[in-house]
């Protein structure tokens, strides 16, 4: 109205001026007809100049008028629209609200706090840090028993922000996609890991128990309302809805003890199955190969637990029953024909094992280096020259000229990596504890072979993954690969006693963790020329080993009555290590304890030996450490944390354990 106002008065003034100029224009002329020419030429150029003032001042007066009945339209059709619309100052208060807003929620005020609107449910600060995100999708924002979708947009006013936000109701979309997720068909598989075994040669046990295992799963199934189907003996596919995976993760896979407890009942030793899981999207297909690889991870694990493949990750449950060695030697038939093909294909080969090598380790590489060297492969062994039991290795090869120039450092071994360079790991299946990732991480062609559970998926194809949570050692797995591959009397005799070693230092003197194919391995090695007296000589202390372990023995602490914790940081020898695996074994001889666990300062690292009488896994407690191993022998490197502060982490593990159930 105001700019309405001085227009008008402008025009006024311009047809003043333009009446003053003709009167001036006729007076001149009456006197001077020059001069009322020149006045009359002025007069007009002035009404010229009006008339294209005049015609621009309409044209903008009609945009004005234009604009603000868009505007007026604008407000209107918000105020009229049935979604809600809520503008938002810079102030975080409401600056506006349409009908529809104020039905939503009937307390709304202008001015008023946002996080006093719809208890919070939208402020400008969640706004503004989904802005920073350069995230423009619309916040999905719960409000009673209705879902919505709130777009926003920023817009500036007299140099003031506000945002416009409006609500689009997906109450139905949300529950629909909430009731296509529950119908989700999920694929599992379930095998039975120790039937076998367990009734080997009594038939009519094992026709009775799997009837009885198949009732628990069909049973189990059928509570599901899912699909049951045994597909070979002792192994099922399970399809069922997901909307039942809350209440089995809330039982925490419940049906693994209940088979436990079947087979304890028969037999007095527990069954145990395995169970590959995909809670995943995608094709059945898809979901069936990812419920596959979940049931390899949880048999490479040790069996007797659930791996669940979801988008993230795996979840692993259960894992506490100690599986049953298995009697049978197919496997390692298989893998041992398996293997010498993958060695006559290749241009060389280079075998390593875990950081900090120990017998176990250092014995399985020279078993499969002498398998190389037989089918004349040429072959090296990754090592680090520093650590004691490489040493005494090559010490006690070195009167053997085909070891001359076989072992080398991991930055040889990465100069030796071709085309068709097979690499061999043994003892160890986690990247981050290998001696060299770098090979790893490089070779085309890789076998690993080993006794511990496998802590998580590999994220590349290898060629062969033996591994065999079940066996006592690597060692123990690279003799029945030897005893397979080569003729008698093959083995040096210093080769088969580092493998005696190896079977020794995870057997605790073959006192734990021991099975058929464990004596079975230490009568081959044996009948090689292998002298257990010799391969026991290895194990002796020297004098300030044998100081540090009376210290660590006289630092007992028991936690909770059944763990033994010790520590060592006197000093960071890298001896400390070995010590505190021996002081481990040692504590375990406490009346009731079940399970030690021995920290030791190691460089700028601090080692954990953890050893278990068989009742606790001491593999799953230290998994929580990022570390890992069998399941009654495991270790940990800490690094960047203190003695207090890795005793305060392991006692939280432990504790976490005892309480939590099955779950990881």
């Amino acid at each position: 109205m105001k700019n309405r106002l001085n227009l008008l008065q402008l025009r006024l003034l311009a047809l003043f001026g333009a009446f003053a100029l003709t009167v001036t224009s006729f007076i001149a002329y009456m006197h001077d007809e020059t001069a009322g020419l020149y006045c009359a030429a002025v007069t007009l150029c002035y009404l010229l100049l009006l008339l294209v003032l005049f015609l621009i001042s309409r044209k903008s007066a009609f945009q004005d008028g234009e604009g603000e009945n868009l505007s007026t339209l604008t407000i209107d059709f918000l105020s009229k629209l049935s979604s809600p619309v809520l503008l938002i100052s810079d102030e975080d208060t409401v600056a506006w609200y349409n009908r529809a807003f104020s039905e939503l929620d009937s307390g709304v005020r202008y001015g008023a706090a946002c996080h006093a609107v719809l208890e919070g449910a939208l402020t400008l600060d969640r706004i503004k840090a989904k802005a920073e995100l350069n995230d423009a999708s619309p916040l999905e924002l719960r409000v009673g028993d209705k879902s919505y979708s709130v777009s926003y947009f920023k817009t500036d006013v007299s140099k003031k922000e506000f945002y416009l936000t409006l609500w689009t109701d997906i109450t139905e979309l949300t529950e629909a996609k909430l009731l296509l997720r529950q119908r989700n068909v999920l694929v599992a598989y379930i095998v039975v890991d120790n039937m076998s075994e367990i009734t080997q040669g009594i038939q009519d046990s094992y026709r009775e128990s799997s009837a009885k295992i198949g009732a628990i799963l069909s049973e189990w199934a059928a509570s599901l309302n899912g699909i049951l189907k045994e597909y070979e003996r002792d192994k099922y596919i399970l399809l069922f809805e997901e909307r039942y995976m809350n209440e089995i993760v809330a039982g925490k896979f419940e049906i693994l003890d209940r088979i436990n407890a079947a087979g304890s009942a028969d037999f007095g030793v527990p069954l145990t199955v395995s169970i590959g899981l995909a809670q995943t999207d995608g094709a059945l297909a898809e979901k069936e190969n990812a419920a596959k690889i979940s049931l390899q991870l949880a048999l490479q694990r040790g069996g007797a637990q659930a791996v669940v493949k979801t988008e993230t990750g795996s979840d692993v449950y259960g894992g506490r029953t100690k599986s049953v060695q298995k009697r049978t030697k197919i496997r390692s038939r298989v893998i041992a024909s398996e293997l010498v093909n993958e060695l006559r294909a290749s241009s060389n080969v280079l075998v390593f094992g875990h950081k900090n090598a120990d017998y176990d380790s250092i014995g399985a590489c020279v078993g499969v280096a002498r398998l190389a060297m037989y089918h004349k492969i040429q072959v090296n062994i990754v090592v680090n020259e520093n650590d004691a039991a490489v040493v005494t290795a090559k010490q006690m090869l070195k009167h053997i000229p085909e070891y001359e120039s076989v072992f080398t450092d991991g930055v040889c071994g990465q100069e030796m990596l071709q085309p068709k360079t097979l690499v061999v790991i043994t003892d160890v299946s986690n990247p981050d504890l290998f001696e060299s990732p770098e090979i790893f991480a490089n070779a085309p062609r890789v076998v690993i072979i080993d006794h511990h559970r496998q802590a998580r998926e590999f994220d590349r194809p290898l060629l062969i993954s033996y591994i065999e949570p079940t066996a006592s050692s690597a060692s123990e797995l690279i003799s029945e690969i030897l005893e397979y591959a080569l003729p008698p009397s093959t083995v040096c005799k210093e080769e088969a006693e580092l493998l005696f070693a190896g079977i020794l230092l995870d057997t605790q003197r073959f006192s734990r963790n021991t099975g058929i194919r464990t004596f079975g391995a230490a009568v081959y090695l044996r009948s090689e020329g292998g002298n257990p007296g010799n391969a026991q000589s290895l194990f002796k202390y020297g004098v300030s080993e044998f100081m540090k372990l009376a210290i660590l023995e006289s630092n007992v602490i028991l936690f909770r009555g059944i763990i033994a914790i010790s520590q060592y940081d006197a000093d960071n020898e890298v001896e400390n290590r070995v010590i505190a695996a021996q002081a481990a074994d040692r504590m375990l001889n406490i009346e009731n304890i079940k399970a030690s666990f021995v920290l030791a300062l190691v460089g700028d690292a601090i080692h954990i030996s953890a050893r278990s009488d068989g009742s606790i896994n001491v593999s799953l407690i230290l998994e929580k450490l990022k570390g890992g191993g069998h399941f009654d022998m495991a270790g940990a490197r800490l690094t960047g944390v203190s003695m207090k502060q890795a005793l305060i982490m392991l006692r939280e593990s432990i504790v976490e354990y005892l309480d939590s159930g099955n779950k990881l």
